[in-house]
C-alpha cells in the first residue's frame, strides 16, 4: 500500500461495526413495553446490548431515542441505559441527559464496554463508547468518547460524561501531501484512590504524521510522544 493512502484510511480506524452490539429482539420488546416508548422515536441501528461478564443474569442495553424530528443527515438523541435479567426484565434504568447530534460529524457507532473498570469497593462500572465522523475526503476528521456508569438501587450513576479516548483529524490534498494527528488514550486504574474511588490513569500516545511528494514518491514523516494524566473522582464524578 503506498503510504499517501495512509492519511485517507485511517479516518475510519474508529469506526468499526458501524452499529455495535446486536440487541436481543425479545429483550428490546420486552424493554420498549416496559419503558412505554414509541419505537418510532428509537434509532433501532444504534441500539446495543452486551452480557455483563461473570454475571448469570444480567444484560446492558442501550437505546439511543430521537429528540424532536430527525431530518435528513440531522437528528439527536439520548441514550436510555437499561440493565434487564435474560427475560428483559429491567433491573436499572437510566435516561442519559447528554444529547448526541448527528449532523457534519455523523455518528457511526455506540458500543457497551465491559472492561475491569474497578472504581471503588464492590463497584465495578461499565462504559458506553460514542463514535463519530465527518465524510469529507480532504479534512476527515473522527473521535471516540466514552461514559462510565455504576448500578445503584434501580438506577445507574454517571461517573464519567464523554471522555474522549480517540480523536484523528487531517488536511491534505487526497493525493500525498498534508498532515494528520491522532490522539490514541486508554483507561487505566490506578493504584491510588480520592473520595475512596480510584483514581483513573489516563495513557496517551500522540502522532503527527506529515507527507510530501519528493522525486515522485510519497514520502511519509511520523513523530510520537506519550503523555499521562490522572482523573480523580470529585463532586461525585471523576474530573
Amino acid at each position: 500500500m503506498k503510504k499517501h493512502l495512509l492519511i485517507g484510511i485511517l479516518i475510519f480506524s474508529f469506526a468499526g461495526i458501524l452499529h455495535g452490539q446486536e440487541i436481543n429482539s425479545n429483550r428490546f420488546d420486552k424493554v420498549v413495553k416496559s419503558l412505554k416508548l414509541d419505537k418510532t422515536t428509537i434509532k433501532e441501528e444504534f441500539c446495543t446490548e452486551k452480557k455483563i461478564p461473570n454475571e448469570e443474569d444480567s444484560y446492558i442495553a442501550v437505546l439511543p431515542i430521537l429528540q424532536g424530528k430527525e431530518e435528513e443527515d440531522f437528528f439527536v438523541v439520548r441514550n436510555y441505559i437499561v440493565i434487564t435479567n435474560e427475560n428483559g426484565e429491567i433491573k436499572n434504568q437510566y435516561f442519559d441527559p447528554t444529547e448526541i447530534t448527528s449532523d457534519a460529524i455523523m455518528l457511526r457507532s455506540i458500543v457497551i464496554d465491559t472492561g475491569l473498570y474497578t472504581i471503588s469497593n464492590g463497584i465495578r462500572a461499565f462504559g458506553v463508547k460514542v463514535s463519530a465522523q465527518n465524510g469529507s475526503q480532504p479534512n476527515p476528521y473522527s473521535t471516540e468518547t466514552i461514559s462510565l456508569y455504576y448500578p445503584t438501587g434501580q438506577t445507574l450513576k454517571k461517573v464519567l460524561n464523554e471522555f474522549e479516548l480517540n480523536r484523528y483529524g487531517a488536511e491534505w490534498d487526497t493525493r500525498c501531501t498534508g498532515e494528520a494527528d491522532e490522539d490514541q488514550s486508554v483507561i487505566m486504574m490506578d493504584k491510588t484512590k480520592t473520595n475512596h474511588f480510584t483514581d483513573l490513569k489516563i495513557k496517551t500516545i500522540s502522532i503527527h504524521r506529515k507527507t510530501k511528494e519528493v522525486n515522485g514518491d510519497c514520502k511519509e514523516n511520523e513523530t510520537s510522544k506519550t503523555s499521562y494524566r490522572i482523573l480523580k473522582f470529585k463532586n461525585g464524578k471523576y474530573q
